[in-house]
C-alpha cells in the first residue's frame, strides 16, 4: 500500500546471543531485540553450540520484534544474517543435522589435525593461499578433519558442511550457499582466485563436493519457504540475502568500504581493520585477510583477544566484590561506575601498567601462554588506577597493532570505533590520546554488524546502488581529538609496555609449563 513503511530484518548471531534488528528503507535502526543461547564447554579447549538453538531464537525474536513494534510481515522487504565464524555444521543428504552440537570458532581441540595438514603443506604456503592468520585450530577446515577422524560414520553421511550464517539461510530457503567472508574463514579458500583451494583440501583429505556453493554476501539466495514462513511468522517469498561473517559485516557497518578507512571494534576482544582492494600477506605478523562483503575487496585485521573481557573480569572479581546490593551501592551501569572511578586517576594511572593478554597474544608474534599483568603496583595506587590502567593497557595493545599496520603501509589520521566498549567517552578519549589519532564514533556502534549486513541486503534488493553509498548514510555522532601533551606522556608509558611484554615472553611460557 502506498505510504507504508518497509523494512529490512537482520539477525546477528554472536557468541552468547542473537541480536535481531529492523532497519527502515533509509537504513535507520528502528528496533532491536536480544535473546541468549548457550555455549557449552564440555572439556578444556572444547566450545560447542546447538544450531537448533540458533533457529529457535531466530524464530522467537523475529515474532517478538515485529509484534512489539507493530510491524506487519508484509512490510519486510528482505532478510539477511551475520554471525560468528568459523564454525562447522554438517548436513546429511536429506538436510538433517548430523551433529546436535557443533564446534564454534572458540573450539581449539583440532591440534592433531593442524599437525597433519602441515605435514603435507607448509604453514607459510597455507597462509599465503588463505590469508588465514588466526590460530589454525579456529578454522573450519581443521574442525572438519577432526569430525572425519572422530566420527567417521557421520562424516560418511555428510553431504555439505556449512558455517553459522549458512545454516540459517538453509533453514530459511532450503538452499545451500556461503559468502566469501565466511568461506575464507574455513581455511580452505584461495582468497585471490576466490575458489575452494584443491591443494589445501587434498592436503586435508576433505572432498571438495561437501563445500557449499560460493556467493557474494549481497546476492539473493531465494525466497522464504512456506515451512520457514510458518515457523517465523514472516511472509512466504521474502528475499533472503546470503549475508556474511561478523568481522566483514562489522567492517562495512563501520563504513570501512574504501581505501584509507580504518576502524576498531571494542568488544570482549578488540580488533583493528583496514579496507583493501588487494590481499596483503605478511606471514611474519600473520595479518588476517578476510574477503570483504564488499565485492572483490578485503578486510584486513589484527586482533587482540583481551579488551572488554578484561574489564568484565575486573567487574566480576573486584568491583562487585566491594559492593553490596543491600546497601544500594551497585550502580545501574556497573561499567560506567568503573569508568567514573577511572576518571579519578590520571594518565599513566600513577605509573601502573596493565598487559591485557589474559587470553594470550594472537596478533603479531603470537604467544598463547601470555597472561594479564599489573606492573608497577605500589601502596599509593587505588582502585581507580587499576581500572584506568586496564583501559590504557587495551589502548597500548591497539597502538601496537596500529604501528604494525603502519609498517604494512596502512595508516590513517582517523579511526572509527564500534562495539559495546565504544559507548564510553573515556575509552574513546584514551585511545585518541595514546594513538594520536582522531577517534570517530558512528551513530550505530553496538549494532554495526547488523547494519553492515542490512547494507548488503539493501544492495541485493536494489535499494542501494553499491556499498560506496555508505558515505552518505553513516553519521558520525562524536569525535575525540588527541591531546598532544597527554600523547607525548603516553609515548613514554607505551615504551615501557612494549618492554614488559618482551621481557616476560619467556616467563609466560615457563609459567605455563609448570605441572
Amino acid at each position: 500500500m502506498e505510504g507504508t513503511m518497509r523494512y529490512i530484518l537482520t539477525h546477528d548471531l554472536g557468541t552468547t546471543s542473537d541480536k535481531a534488528c529492523v532497519f527502515d528503507e533509509k537504513l535507520n535502526l528502528v528496533a532491536s531485540k536480544l535473546e541468549s543461547y548457550q555455549t557449552f564447554y564440555p572439556r578444556d579447549g572444547k566450545a560447542v553450540q546447538r544450531p537448533e538453538d540458533w533457529w529457535r531464537v531466530f524464530c522467537a525474536t523475529t515474532k517478538e520484534l515485529l509484534r512489539e513494534n507493530d510491524i506487519s510481515p508484509d512490510e519486510i522487504l528482505a532478510i539477511a544474517c551475520s554471525g560468528h565464524s568459523p564454525s562447522m555444521v554438517p548436513l546429511g543428504k536429506d538436510g538433517q543435522l548430523l551433529l546436535a552440537e557443533i564446534p564454534i570458532y572458540a573450539d581449539l581441540t583440532a591440534r592433531k589435525q593442524v599437525e597433519s595438514l602441515l605435514s603435507n603443506i607448509t604453514a607459510e604456503e597455507f597462509y599465503n593461499i588463505t590469508g588465514a592468520g588466526q590460530v589454525p585450530e579456529q578454522y573450519s577446515l581443521f574442525k572438519m578433519m577432526a569430525f572425519r577422524d572422530e566420527k567417521p560414520f557421520e562424516f560418511r553421511k555428510t553431504a555439505k558442511i556449512l558455517n553459522t550464517v549458512d545454516y540459517l539461510v538453509y533453514r530459511l530457503t532450503g538452499e545451500i550457499k556461503t559468502d566469501y567472508s565466511q568461506a575464507c574463514n574455513t581455511g580452505a579458500l584461495d582468497i585471490r582466485e576466490r575458489i575452494w583451494s584443491r591443494k589445501i583440501l587434498q592436503a586435508a583429505g576433505i572432498p571438495e563436493e561437501i563445500m557449499p556453493e560460493l556467493s557474494e554476501a549481497s546476492s539473493i539466495v531465494a525466497g522464504l519457504t512456506e515451512e520457514a514462513s510458518i515457523q517465523t511468522g514472516l511472509r512466504k517469498g521474502i528475499p533472503v540475502v546470503t549475508g556474511g561473517g561478523d568481522v566483514a559485516c562489522a567492517a562495512a557497518g563501520a563504513g570501512t568500504v574504501k581505501e584509507g578507512v580504518s576502524y576498531i571494534c571494542l568488544g570482549s576482544a578488540a580488533w583493528m581493520g583496514f579496507f583493501s582492494k588487494n590481499p596483503v600477506l605478511d606471514y611474519h605478523s600473520k595479518l588476517v585477510n578476510y574477503c570483504h562483503i564488499v565485492p572483490d575487496s578485503y578486510a584486513l585485521q589484527y586482533q587482540m583477544t583481551g579488551a572488554g573481557i578484561c574489564y568484565q573480569w575486573l567487574r566480576d572479581s573486584i568491583y562487585r566484590y566491594g559492593k553490596s546490593e543491600e546497601s544500594g551501592e551497585i550502580h545501574s551501569d556497573e561499567f560506567e561506575a568503573m569508568n567514573h572511578e577511572a576518571l579519578s586517576s590520571i594518565p599513566g594511572a600513577h605509573k601502573l601498567i596493565f598487559l591485557p593478554f589474559m587470553r594470550g597474544i594472537w596478533a603479531g608474534e603470537t604467544n598463547p601462554d601470555a597472561r594479564g599483568v599489573l606492573f608497577g603496583l605500589n601502596l599509593t595506587n587505588n582502585i581507580g588506577d587499576i581500572y584506568r590502567a586496564a583501559i590504557e593497557g587495551m589502548g597500548f595493545g591497539l597502538k601496537e597493532i596500529m604501528d604494525t599496520f603502519s609498517g604494512q603501509g596502512y595508516d590513517s589520521n582517523q579511526v572509527r570505533v564500534i562495539g559495546g566498549c565504544a559507548k564510553s567517552r573515556l575509552w574513546r578519549q584514551i585511545i585518541a590520546d595514546i594513538s594520536g589519532k582522531e577517534v570517530l564514533c558512528p551513530s550505530i556502534i553496538q549494532e554495526a554488524g547488523s547494519f553492515g549486513v542490512a547494507v548488503a541486503a539493501s544492495v541485493g534488493i536494489g535499494l542501494l546502488g553499491n556499498f560506496n553509498d555508505l558515505d552518505h548514510i553513516i553519521e558520525i555522532s562524536d569525535i575525540s581529538y588527541p591531546d598532544r601533551e597527554r600523547h607525548e606522556k603516553y609515548g613514554e608509558y607505551y615504551e615501557v609496555f612494549l618492554q614488559i611484554k618482551r621481557d616476560l615472553s619467556e616467563a609466560f611460557v615457563k609459567l605455563a609449563s609448570i605441572g
